[in-house]
């Protein structure tokens, strides 16, 4: 081989451990705010493409060197458990419920086929070309040196210096480059013990044996130091890297992690103090430092990690956590209490908002995933599409809960359980099997390696325990699993690194050994610090032009892989973009709408397998025909929906999208969809059960279609879900009033006030029911209250002035009623009213001008016309009460009021006027066959004018009609007395 060969190769690895150290620093560190997955997809992309990169000059490099043809790798004892580990991950994929979701990843989360490929080439990578010291620090160093830039923004964060805004950012809880303070936390666990080591690495250095300067390996390792350790002041450095991180941490507040904090560092700590002979020093300044700092962020409550721990106990044992106590139990009707389902007696020992009831019920939703999907599981990152369905197998909401807390799972927070789910127990079989061997290689290995390494491979050791210990409580993320591969590599490396610098000590001493195991032990980079050394492997019988072809082609490949990533950033960014437009910018609300969907739709061109971009634009689809009632809107949005289902056939927001374009379709455009709409919503119900918004629409539906029964059953589980929301209790309120049960109505119209107290239409709706139950005094105090809180709405007091009238409180009526018409003077029937008030109260002058305001506002209401001449009749005024009524029936000969002739009759009699009684009387009949007071005042009438035939007609027919009335029985006695006579 040429030397420019070998130049281009010995670049090309320097190129490699260039990227592989750029990678362990920019995926953690890396973040865009232009894109909606702002820290999830930006660390994914900076992964695959440093991924791709050190793949195509590790290609370049293959293709310059004969031994590619064995694809050049150096061997490990874990290849055979990686092998069967990504091969039933591969299997798994294939058999997935989703094997597009499963090869890319679900959304935000992202561990796909595709990620746990790129961690494992990272992690042969690492293996390959950390071959010397010096890259070894290096390694060790970027992670430091990324893990301090991140702690340094958590503490920036934590004290208010942050130039970003962020939406769900807590003081208490920093998530630093992460954007979430649980996966921060796990990358500061893992990397505090590299730290921490880093302080005693020159301590373990000077028990070793003396090198003689003059050897090469002498030259070596004074390099080492020079470059590496230098001064031993600098180490105290690490020192202060260390307390940076372990204070960072402390502002994390995340239970999973300090416990990982425990189980990895504590051993680790008491192994350095074993091996610590000298300068014992550091190790005690180093404890001192962590129990204060511990201890400082311990007595304060925000940021109190044993304070969090003891939140769920206090809270258990605190019996007002619960609504199911004695006291309040008496106060929920029949109706609603529920038998409670089974639960495993730990989970009704905590209270069902806290992270450890929920994680119960999370795995035994597990467990039931499992139980149906045994050998291979459900596919790689595929848990979100039956979680939901799989938890109501073993929860149902309780009144108790206060509502449904677990937020949407597509991850289960233990390790063990989430592999078993998604890869199967073969899955579960080849993780714990690779596990199982690498400790075991690493433990076999570790007797054999020098102090200085052994203070390394610990620090190693206790990251990679610290990410096993709070996986079992949580989950990781693309920075923390990319670290977890590398520690990997990096533990397999320092034992290589300790082989070969024992095969240099054996030649250095004039030993010999076997030139195929000299070769084995030097890999690519050989064994010389001071140069980069080739293996002399023997020249290979392919072609080089075979070799080049076949670069040729993985080159193209990954430039496809490139450019098909680059096109997935794109999208996110280009819907966030859209995303923006349309929720922050409202003027020209028509223009902005088109400018900002054609972003979100580019974007759906550009990663056409999110579902989560095209539920997004179905939404708006769906809210710009709410607002236009623009069917166009409808037809689009039907069209993202059904891509939503294609790609995913159990998506619930895909069945809740037709749902509402279906119960749109009915209601506003008459279409006899509404059947339909019902069965796209029980799909999205039974895909996920506990969305409120599913069993609320569901319940329109059936209340449009009469049945309440139904609809108060979907009411009560969305109520159940999110009693929080107003809506829902008040829904069912009213459901219950149509259903007549006004026991179940006023127990949630009580709720709506307790929910929401400052809204004067659920009190209004509280003193109705509470009036129709006969609760006079309480449905008086809710309607006064609904007008305290809105005095300017007359319905409110227009409802209590009518519960006063049947109640008869006259003297608290009148001054509400003039409150009443001081609010609105224009109303004719609040003057009516006040004047009738007056009336029964015997003050016929305040009644009469009360009515004449009525009729002046109304004229033509033949009602306020009469009480205006029943007011002058109560003052003796016959004749202006006459001279009204007569103006009024010419004026308006069809008002076919029957009081108006009653009246008149009255009138006519007191003048004994009998003709023109039995006038008004008989048009008063033609108005009313069935009126007694007309047909009397006729017997009256007849009775006067001597016709005593006909005036016993008429009072016989008002007998028939009430046959109580005593005095049309008298007035019959005397007409057969007078006929006898």
């Amino acid at each position: 081989m040429g030397d420019l060969s070998k130049n281009i190769i010995i670049c090309c690895s320097k190129i490699i451990v260039g990227l592989l150290l750029a990678a362990v620093i920019a995926v953690p560190l890396f973040f865009d705010i232009r894109l909606y997955s702002v820290f999830d997809l930006s660390k994914l992309m900076a992964l695959y493409l440093s991924t791709i990169a050190i793949l195509v000059v590790w290609s370049i490099a293959l293709v310059l060197k004969t031994p590619a043809l064995r694809l050049g790798l150096i061997h490990t004892a874990i290849d055979i458990p990686i092998l069967a580990y990504i091969s039933i991950f591969i299997i798994s994929s294939i058999t997935s419920i989703n094997p597009i979701m499963s090869l890319f990843g679900t959304y935000k989360r992202f561990e796909g086929l595709t990620a746990t490929l790129c961690y494992i080439l990272i992690f042969y990578a690492t293996v390959n070309f950390i071959t010397t010291r010096k890259r070894l620090y290096l390694s060790i160093f970027a992670i430091v040196a990324g893990v301090t830039i991140s702690s340094i923004y958590g503490i920036a964060q934590h004290l208010g210096f942050d130039i970003f805004k962020w939406s769900s950012f807590e003081a208490r809880r920093v998530f630093s480059t992460f954007g979430n303070p649980v996966f921060f936390s796990a990358y500061l666990v893992m990397t505090l013990p590299l730290a921490v080591v880093l302080l005693f690495v020159n301590s373990s250095r000077q028990k070793e044996t003396q090198i003689t300067p003059h050897s090469k390996v002498g030259n070596a390792c004074l390099l080492k130091e020079k470059v590496f350790i230098g001064n031993r002041h600098i180490l105290w450095v690490f020192f202060v890297l260390s307390a940076i991180i372990y204070t960072t941490f402390w502002l994390t507040n995340t239970r999973a992690c300090f416990m990982a904090l425990l189980g990895g560092l504590i051993p680790l700590l008491f192994l350095i103090f074993k091996k610590q002979t000298t300068e014992r020093y550091k190790f005690v300044v180093l404890i001192i430092a962590f129990v204060l700092i511990g201890v400082f962020f311990n007595v304060r409550h925000e940021t109190s990690v044993i304070k969090h721990f003891a939140a769920d106990i206090q809270t258990t044992n605190n019996p007002s956590s619960f609504s199911d106590n004695k006291e309040e139990t008496k106060s929920v009707p029949y109706f609603v209490k529920q038998q409670p389902n089974s639960r495993p007696w730990i989970a009704n020992k905590l209270w069902a908002g806290s992270s450890a009831f929920s994680r119960i019920f999370q795995y035994l939703a597990a467990i039931e995933i499992i139980k149906n999907y045994p050998a291979l599981g459900i596919g790689p990152d595929t848990i979100g599409i039956i979680y939901q369905k799989s938890l109501t197998k073993i929860f149902s909401v309780q009144e108790r809960d206060g509502c449904f807390h677990f937020p949407r799972q597509d991850r289960i927070h233990n390790d063990i359980l989430d592999t078993a789910v998604t890869r199967g127990v073969f899955g579960l079989g080849t993780y714990i099997w690779l596990l199982t061997a690498f400790g075991m290689y690493v433990g076999k290995n570790y007797r054999q390696l020098s102090n200085q390494n052994k203070i390394l491979i610990l620090g190693l050791l206790a990251g990679i325990l610290c990410y096993l210990i709070q996986n079992e409580f949580s989950f990781g993320n693309t920075p923390i699993v990319t670290l977890f591969w590398v520690m990997m590599g990096l533990c397999i490396s320092i034992i290589k690194i300790n082989e070969t610098e024992g095969v240099l000590r054996i030649e250095d001493k004039g030993l010999k050994i076997k030139e195929g195991e000299r070769e084995k032990l030097r890999g690519w980079e050989g064994v010389r610090f001071e140069s980069a050394q080739l293996p002399k492997f023997p020249p290979s019988q392919i072609p080089v032009f075979y070799k080049r072809i076949g670069c040729g082609i993985v080159l193209i490949a990954l430039g496809f892989s490139a450019v098909f990533i680059i096109r997935f950033y794109r999208a996110d960014a280009y819907f966030e973009y859209g995303r923006r437009i349309m929720e922050y910018e409202k003027e020209n609300l028509p223009a902005i709408t088109e400018k900002g969907l054609f972003f979100m739709k580019h974007a759906i061109r550009l990663n056409p397998y999110e579902t989560f971009y095209r539920d997004e634009l179905c939404r708006t689809y769906i809210q710009n025909a709410l607002k236009t009632k623009d069917e166009a809107w409808i037809q689009k949005a039907y069209v993202e929906a059904n891509n939503s289902l294609k790609l995913i056939p159990q998506h619930y927001m895909g069945f809740f999208h037709l749902g509402m374009i279906q119960q749109f379709l009915a209601e506003h455009f008459g279409r006899n969809t509404a059947d339909s709409a019902i069965n796209y919503y029980k799909k999205a119900i039974e895909s996920d059960p506990f969305q409120a918004p599913f069993h609320s629409n569901l319940a329109s539906l059936y209340i449009n279609k009469g049945n309440l029964d139904l609809a108060i059953k979907e009411l009560y589980q969305a109520y159940l879900i999110r009693p929080e929301e107003v809506n829902h209790a008040d829904r069912l309120a009213n459901a219950y009033l149509q259903k007549g049960d006004l026991d179940k109505a006023l127990f949630f119209s009580k709720k709506t006030v307790e929910l929401n107290p400052s809204e004067s239409g659920y009190h209004n709706n509280l003193g109705a029911i509470l009036s129709k139950k006969g609760m006079y005094e309480d449905a008086v105090n809710a309607f006064k209250t609904a007008m305290e809180i809105n005095p300017k709405e007359p319905i409110y007091l227009d409802n209590l002035l009518k519960l006063y009238l049947s109640l008869e409180k006259y003297d608290e009526l009148i001054p509400y009623y003039k409150k009443l018409i001081a609010l609105d003077p224009s109303v004719a029937d609040y003057h009516n009213n006040l004047g009738a008030i007056y009336k029964r109260k015997k003050q016929p002058k305040d009644a009469i001008e009360s009515f004449l305001q009525a009729v002046t506002l109304k004229p033509d209401n033949p009602i306020y016309t009469h009480n205006l001449a029943s007011g002058y009749v109560d003052l003796g005024k016959y004749a202006e009460a006459k001279d009204i009524l007569q103006t009024f029936n010419k004026t308006y000969p069809n008002n076919n009021y029957l009081n108006i002739h009653l009246l008149l009759a009255d009138i006519y009699s007191r003048s004994a006027d009998w003709e023109k009684v039995i006038s008004e009387c008989e048009q008063a009949i033609k108005l009313d066959e069935k009126s007694i007071a007309a047909y009397k005042m006729l017997g009256m009438a007849y009775y006067n004018m001597h016709k005593y035939e006909f005036a016993e007609k008429m009072l016989n027919k008002t007998l028939m009609l009430d046959p109580n009335d005593q005095g049309a029985k008298d007035l019959i006695a005397k007409i057969s007395n007078k006929v006898k006579k």
